[in-house]
């Protein structure tokens, strides 16, 4: 099962509000988590933070940290379990916060309480001076004389010599080459005697020197002797030139041989430069946007042409040819028409008027009698036949022998002839076998062959009631305000019900209508339910109590929600969200956000 996730409600600490009872938040800023109690801020509950617990690790034991205040800063007080335990025990806290100077005292079982200290002292004593008595509830503190120095550290007190000055007693260290050191003696090695007398003369032609330093109370302290040959090897001999043209280890070099040497080397020491490289940037190259001629490739820009002599306006849709339209024949019943005065003469070429009752003759150029063409004529009309023909069939009347009969078909059509006049017409119970087309149908009642009534239209409002059952082979189409259905149970068997639709068709506009379905019931009073698509707020509802106006509800009170499972399908993909495995239900591939503060 897919788990959901679960987002307490959650902002800054400065903004946390006061929580509902068992409703939980979390601050970002402080990584607290609290639960409310009663809406209020400062009954807020806080359960748990990173600031406040130290988790353990693997080789690390947690703790408890006690905070300082926020306006202070950030710094803590760790209450620490040790980092290994041999087992688990439980200290438990004294009963009261004791007496002033009282230190916490454990009984072995781990109760703890508050207890006086234990009053001791003990003796203080020295090389010098008289002794004295401390309190372990006083202060003790070691002071150090000259060249001696203390340092207390993690209840450690630290005494050591300090190192030996020229105006200081302290510390000093002797070279095993210049001094030897026995039992606490310090003796100055021969050699070093030689080296400090040879420092005193610089002449190697005395035959023997020998001399002395006095005390200022006139006690001879050191007498060195040093006789011709050790001046004559050369053992003090002082160097005043540069150390390289003389180097061995009896001599001596004086200041301005070490400087000369010294600035010798460093000058010749040399050195090496760096050469910085300089990288321009580059310039970028203009941009351009170039109409490429699909006939020959070069890249130009084309102007819009037009055909010469047409011109097109697209806003009043009108296409103009720049040239005439010219007419030079007018063609009337095949023959081409033209303005001469001889042929609009219509009686051009009329040789005679003629009475011939049997047109004999027949010449194109006669005009005969009115006489002659009546007498023509009924001659030509009593020798013929007049041809019938109906929707099926055919017939012919001879006029000298023969008269035409119309007749109807019982129930459906009557005729009546009087004198020259044959009237048609509808008896007064008319049957139709297969269909009637009119434009109107006029009636008080509409029945069945039996006499029931099946059909019946009121005079005074035309209303129409519908006195059997009625049954529509083909499409029902009703174009009017209400359609009111009153039945106790209609069924239907489309798959699908479009609703909204106008005239036939999807709205081409935003009609701002609410589309859906409403239900009435009653409840103390009448009501509606609704389900329906808020064209507002573009969703569904479900709605408890809903009004209507104009085609547009309004949500009053929200309707419940009966589902056995939930799925969505949405920026997720379609998934289910609500489930249930015998009489447990889980939540799904969901987040529950609770928001923010």
């Amino acid at each position: 099962m897919a788990a959901p996730v679960i987002q307490f409600k959650r902002g800054v600490l400065a903004n946390l509000p006061g929580l509902r009872a068992g409703e939980p938040g979390f601050t970002t800023d402080s990584y607290d988590l609290y639960v409310g109690i009663d809406s209020t801020t400062s009954n807020n509950q806080f359960v748990g933070s990173g600031r406040y617990w130290q988790v353990n690790t693997t080789t690390v034991g947690s703790g408890v940290k006690l905070v300082e205040g926020t306006n202070n800063g950030t710094n803590t007080v760790t209450l620490k379990s040790p980092n290994s335990l041999a087992a688990s025990y439980t200290l438990t806290m004294p009963a009261d916060d004791g007496n002033a100077n009282d230190v916490l005292v454990s009984d072995g079982s781990g109760n703890l309480s508050f207890s006086a200290p234990a009053a001791s002292s003990f003796t203080l004593a020295a090389d010098s001076g008289s002794n004295d008595t401390f309190s372990t509830g006083g202060t003790l503190t070691f002071s150090g004389g000259e060249g001696i120095d203390t340092t207390v550290s993690d209840d450690t007190i630290t005494i050591a010599a300090e190192d030996a000055t020229e105006t200081n007693k302290g510390i000093a260290t002797f070279d095993g080459t210049d001094f030897t050191v026995t039992s606490g003696d310090v003796t100055l090695n021969a050699e070093r005697i030689q080296d400090i007398a040879g420092a005193m003369f610089s002449s190697n032609t005395e035959t023997g020197v020998t001399a002395t330093y006095q005390d200022s109370d006139g006690t001879i302290d050191l007498a060195v002797s040093i006789s011709t040959s050790e001046i004559a090897a050369g053992t003090l001999v002082i160097e005043s030139e540069g150390i390289g043209s003389n180097d061995n280890d009896t001599t001596v070099p004086t200041s301005a041989a070490v400087k000369d040497y010294v600035d010798a080397q460093v000058a010749g020491g040399g050195g090496s430069s760096a050469t910085v490289a300089t990288i321009s940037d580059a310039t970028d190259a203009a941009h351009f946007l170039t109409f490429v001629d699909a006939n020959n490739g070069s890249a130009t820009q084309e102007a819009i042409k037009t055909d010469a002599g047409i011109t097109y306006n697209p806003s009043s849709n009108l296409l103009t040819v720049g040239g005439e339209i010219s007419v030079t024949t007018l063609d009337i019943g095949g023959t081409n028409v033209t303005s001469t005065a001889a042929e609009l003469n219509v009686l051009d070429g009329v040789t005679a008027f003629v009475d011939e009752d049997n047109m004999a003759s027949n010449s194109a150029t006669s005009i005969p009698s009115q006489q002659s063409v009546k007498a023509y004529v009924d001659s030509q009309v009593t020798a013929q036949d007049l041809d019938l023909a109906g929707d099926s069939g055919t017939g012919a009347v001879d006029l000298d022998s023969q008269s035409l009969t119309i007749a109807g078909t019982s129930n459906e059509i009557e005729t009546v002839a009087s004198n020259q006049t044959v009237t048609i017409g509808l008896p007064n119970a008319v049957t139709v076998t297969t269909s009637v087309t009119t434009p109107t149908v006029q009636a008080s009642a509409v029945k069945a062959n039996d006499g029931t009534a099946a059909i019946t239209i009121t005079d005074s409002t035309g209303a129409v009631a519908m006195a059997q059952n009625l049954t529509v082979q083909g499409n029902l189409v009703v174009n009017g305000s209400t359609t009111q259905v009153n039945t106790s149970q209609t069924t239907i068997e489309d798959q699908l019900l479009e609703l909204g639709m106008v005239d036939g068709s999807a709205p081409s506009s935003d009609l701002n209508k609410d589309i859906g379905v409403i239900f009435n019931y009653y409840t103390d009073a009448a009501k509606k339910a609704a389900v329906f698509w808020d064209d507002s707020a573009s969703r569904i509802v479900v709605s408890a109590v809903a009004t209507e106006s104009s085609g547009v509800l309004t949500n009053s009170t929200a309707g419940a929600l009966e589902i056995g499972s939930l799925y969505v399908n949405d920026c997720a993909g379609n998934t289910q969200v609500i489930n249930c495995s015998g009489s447990e239900r889980t939540l799904e591939n969901i987040t529950l956000d609770g928001g923010s503060f």
